[in-house]
């Protein structure tokens, strides 16, 4: 027997629709509670429309942090107070290039006294080739802003501009040393209060000699006997640049003399941005972003650093399969050298407190404000790598993220710098359409033949019938029936219905007669 059957099969999977989106490298940064400055933002996405677009995003300025702020992440809008510098870029279409919305849109030089910005600029750009395949790329360049502070001007930051010359607090006044000198007058109880504190730290072998310490006021033995440690510090620090910078700040800010001291590097700080970029390979179109470095050098006594981060999408366009990536910028911190073991940078500052007393109020606020930048600076300490990664698994919809980083630095003035970073995100999706499924006609293989009977000779067939078709045999139709057969079969009928009346009334007669005859 024949059997007629189906088998299906699916079709490779279609994607009917698809987009991917990059954001990030956002940069915020805080100084002082003072300027803010904002940006290196970059975006570039695509879709099957076709579509390509992307924009790049330079800087936003405010000397006005607290009535006029700039933004604090990479959606919201650049919209601050001195300058603000984006280009946008849009390719809607196969074949089409899109125009920059302005020429590379780059600031002018700006100096605001607490920060030199260069240049910053922002680009895009976004095409489609003839087949719909998208390329798009969005930078926004922060790498020529750069903000440079000098010691004296944070500090006049920080005390309101009532930073004391340093000829009218030490003022050049001679270094104590170990070898006897000319001081034969007996110390004031202040200033011997402090050499007993100075030689407590030193090794016995560096102690000051109480005749080398110079006359006059308190304030001057003072300075003199500090002047002394320094010394004292810088030969025992050997090459260690900490103890000629500590050394330098405290030169420059108190007028001292002696020790190793060199030149106070300024707090400087460049600031990367970011770039996100479309391209296409095959069928993979692949979105990118990368915030680059960032590096905060802070008066040459140490160095943030935090590394580059990237995160991407890759979208399969043929089976519609979103594979994201992500790598977390590690953050450095270093200073550069130690001081030596005998002394530490709390003993420093209290030492500098003791001396800046006898100024009065004045010399208290300098005092403060030392004290929390050496040791803000010396003793930060970051968790490692604070920045994370976001990433969800493959599939139709997939993403990865890294999250804002808030770095505070020298917290204790003012505020200090807060410097936000990280802010990168990319995400792509697809619609794949439901998969087709095709039937195929089967035939079953026939059943084995049953064993053969014994073979029976054949009744002859009966005599055919002159006009009688053969379907009452059982074959297939062979015509209609003859009119003749029809007529005979419909006076037989009649006849059989006469001969059982006639019967009948024979039988209701019989009876009569058989009674009529016995009478």
């Amino acid at each position: 027997m024949t059997v007629v059957g189906a088998l299906s099969s699916t079709a490779g999977a279609t994607v009917t629709k698809w987009n991917v989106q990059g954001n990030g490298g956002f940069v915020s940064l805080d100084l002082l509670n003072t300027l803010q400055l904002s940006g290196g933002g970059s975006e570039a996405d695509a879709g099957s429309t076709p579509l390509a677009e992307a924009s790049g995003t330079g800087a936003c300025l405010s000397t006005a942090a607290s009535s006029n702020p700039c933004p604090t992440s990479a959606t919201s809008s650049l919209s601050g107070f001195a300058l603000d510098s984006t280009q946008d870029a849009v390719a809607n279409g196969a074949g089409k290039t899109g125009t920059p919305s302005t020429p590379q849109n780059c600031t002018l030089p700006i100096n605001t006294g607490l920060i030199n910005v260069d240049v910053s600029c922002g680009s895009a750009s976004a095409s489609e080739d003839a087949s719909g395949n998208p390329t798009a790329s969005g930078t926004g360049s922060l790498a020529n802003v750069s903000i440079s502070l000098s010691l004296t001007s944070v500090l006049q930051q920080l005390l309101g501009g009532s930073l004391p010359a340093a000829s009218s607090i030490c003022g050049g006044v001679p270094a104590a040393t170990t070898t006897a000198g000319s001081n034969t007058s007996p110390l004031s109880s202040p200033v011997q209060g402090l050499l007993n504190t100075v030689n407590g730290i030193l090794p016995a072998n560096l102690n000051l000699n109480p005749t080398s310490v110079a006359g006059g006021s308190d304030l001057t033995g003072g300075c003199s006997i500090l002047g002394g440690l320094l010394t004292q510090i810088g030969a025992a620090g050997g090459s260690s640049p900490v103890s000629g910078i500590v050394t330098g700040i405290l030169d420059q800010v108190l007028g001292l003399t002696g020790g190793n001291a060199v030149s106070v590097q300024p707090l400087s700080i460049d600031l990367g941005g970011s770039t996100t970029a479309v391209s296409t390979s095959g069928n993979v179109v692949t979105d990118a972003v990368t915030q680059h470095a960032v590096d905060v050098n802070l008066f040459g006594l140490a160095d943030l650093q935090v590394a580059p981060t990237t995160a991407s999408v890759a979208l399969d366009r043929s089976t519609g399969t979103v594979t994201p990536s992500c790598n977390a910028g590690l953050v450095s911190y270093s200073t550069n050298g130690s001081l030596p073991t005998f002394v530490n940078i709390t003993q420093l500052n209290a030492l500098v407190s003791q001396i800046l007393t006898a100024l009065g109020s004045s010399g208290s606020a300098l005092s403060s404000a030392l004290g929390a930048l050496l040791t803000g600076i010396i003793s930060y300490n970051p968790d490692g790598n604070l920045l994370t990664c976001d990433t969800s698994a493959p599939g139709t919809t997939a993403s990865a993220k890294v999250g804002v980083l808030n770095l505070g630095l020298l917290t204790g003035l003012m505020g200090g710098v807060g410097l936000n970073v990280g802010d990168v995100s990319v995400s792509g999706s697809s619609t794949v359409a439901t998969p087709a499924v095709a039937t195929a006609a089967t035939t079953a293989s026939p059943a084995a033949p049953a064993p053969a009977a014994t073979p029976v000779a054949a009744a002859a067939p009966p005599a055919a019938v002159p006009n009688v078709t053969s379907v009452h045999t059982g074959e297939f139709w062979a015509g209609p029936l003859p009119i003749i057969l029809m007529v005979g079969m419909g006076l037989g009928g009649l006849m059989l219905i006469g001969r059982r009346r006639i019967a009948s009334v024979a039988r209701s007669l019989s009876p009569l007669a058989r009674r009529r005859g016995g009478h």
